[in-house]
């Protein structure tokens, strides 16, 4: 007969690989999708990754022509695009399985954290929402998403090393410690996001039900991990360092479209508005969109409604992880996770390229899943039995309507057209929509209403260095040379050391027979 343990050995590994089918069937039809969006640029038109330039990937920015100081720093992915682009011979089809691949392996590792953490129900539970759930479509069945797949699996990995394997359990220090610098700069390498792992160690310290309670037991470990916390600090140090010496400065410089005017409050007043919408597409995800720019979500310069709800929704949360840390740690743990994962990329803290990107939510959602498993303990806790069935019939219901989102979503990534089209057909508000509407137009020969469709974008939009340049070059070719250079010197406000907008305005002045001004330019 199989003693209890044994009985739950065999009843977790039909629940891993339970698991993993879901991960994996949740994205299977991505293997259709080909190339789209940031992957034409970054993958498809980097003569880093399809000529193979290993050691460019680790000396320059990732992004292509990026303008000083402007761009990212993903040495790993491109590293990984480049060997992959040799060995599929450019085929968009093996891209896409090792995205599907490694989320399917992400799904484990969160399984195995909750696992630490939780009941083996609530920790299934918790990962199977994971595995499913349609926010991250665009990690998963965009081959850019990769960056996210791979800072999250060393993250995940590292977190369980530090948890797992201590010095008492027969892993040398010296050995431990190199593992958990070595996953840390893999997570970094893969996406900035990973600086927040030293942070998630002491709120796991100090918020795991397994670590005793109190303050006082929090320092006892973390003067026994002091090691471990200086050595990952100087890993960060490292990275930083080479960071700043391929970008040529510390940070980074923003680029939000239509934000580029804005003062660090009037940023930090429009980073609050996006918190309502996180909370919304991780409870109800049923409207998804490629892009929240203006006008799907429009920057805030005062205290609207909006913004209002988001400051009261990001300070409920913070003031929910005390008042939940004693009687319900691991709730308080999810929370706190989401809030210090999801801070980096909230533009609350600094500045970033983007208002909102649902790839983003892929890491922080890991808290999510966190504090939805240790609801269920907790409910299971309360409830009766009948209440238990009815809570896990609840929960089935709502992994299946997430498993169908997702599935229903993921074509969307199936190439540009489709990303464009679906977004002018869901939000035809939004500025993307628009530019791409204006180039239709363009291509139909209705130049005059593509150049009004320009002027709507550029009102929502009106520091976007590529979309003056377009919009320029339209009003050129439609005559109205005066309009060009006013909307190319603008360019040049937005980015003077980029040479895009100069060399435009000097090919337009040279046709209309202004040498000396072409000269100046060029």
């Amino acid at each position: 007969m199989l003693e209890h343990g044994d009985l739950w050995t065999l009843h977790r590994r039909r629940a891993t690989w339970l698991l993993l089918a879901l991960a994996v069937a949740a994205y299977a039809n991505t293997l259709g999708n080909g190339f789209a969006y940031d992957d034409n640029w970054f993958i498809v038109e980097n003569p880093v990754v399809t000529e193979g330039r290993l050691g460019e990937a680790w000396t320059q920015p990732s992004w292509p022509q990026a303008p000083q100081g402007m761009g990212n720093f993903r040495p790993l992915v491109l590293t990984s695009f480049a060997l992959e682009w040799q060995l599929w011979d450019g085929r968009p089809v093996g891209f896409h399985a090792v995205n599907v691949a490694l989320h399917g392996v992400v799904t484990l590792l969160v399984f195995l954290l909750l696992s630490f953490l939780l009941t083996p129900p609530a920790a299934w539970g918790g990962a199977a929402w994971f595995a499913v759930h349609p926010v991250h479509t665009e990690a998963v069945a965009n081959v850019m998403g990769r960056a996210e797949l791979y800072a999250a699996a060393a993250y995940l990995a590292a977190l369980l090393v530090y948890l797992r394997w201590r010095p008492e359990t027969g892993w040398a220090p010296g050995g431990r410690l190199l593992v958990l610098v070595f996953l840390f700069l893999v997570a970094l390498s893969a996406k900035e996001i990973a600086l927040t792992l030293p942070l998630v160690l002491v709120l796991v310290e100090g918020l795991s039900p397994r670590k005793g309670a109190g303050i006082a037991a929090l320092r006892t470990t973390l003067r026994r991990e002091a090691l471990t916390f200086v050595a990952l600090g100087g890993a960060l140090a490292i990275f930083v360092l080479l960071r700043a010496d391929v970008l040529g400065v510390v940070s980074g410089r923003p680029f939000t479209p239509g934000m580029t005017d804005f003062t660090p409050w009037e940023r930090r007043l429009t980073s609050l508005l996006v918190w309502p919408e996180v909370v919304r597409l991780l409870l109800v995800p049923a409207d998804l969109s490629v892009d929240y720019g203006p006008a799907v979500l429009l920057p805030a310069r005062t205290w609207a409604p909006d913004v209002v709800l988001g400051g009261l929704l990001f300070l409920a949360g913070v003031v929910s992880v005390p008042l939940l840390a004693r009687r319900a740690p691991v709730l308080a743990l999810g929370v706190a996770w989401f809030l210090c994962v999801f801070l980096p990329v909230s533009n609350l803290i600094w500045p970033l390229d983007v208002l909102l990107a649902e790839r983003t939510l892929y890491l922080p959602s890991v808290g999510a899943a966190l504090a939805l498993g240790a609801m269920v303990d907790l409910a299971r806790r309360e409830w009766p039995v009948r209440g238990r069935r009815a809570g896990a019939a609840a929960l089935a219901l709502a992994v299946t309507l997430l498993m169908v989102r997702t599935v229903v979503r993921n074509p969307t990534w199936a190439d540009t057209y489709t990303v464009v089209n679906t977004l002018a057909h869901e939000h035809p508000e939004s500025w993307v929509a628009l530019r791409a509407r204006a180039a239709g137009l363009q291509r139909v020969g209705a130049l005059a209403d593509a150049a009004d469709v320009y002027d709507v974008a550029l009102r929502l939009v009106p520091d976007h260095y590529g979309l003056l340049i377009e919009a320029a070059r339209l009003r050129a070719r439609i005559g109205q040379p005066e309009e060009a250079e006013r909307l190319l010197l603008r360019a040049v406000r937005v980015l003077p050391d980029h040479p895009g907008a100069w060399i435009e305005l000097a090919e337009q002045r040279l046709r209309r027979g202004e040498g000396r001004g072409a000269h100046a330019a060029a």
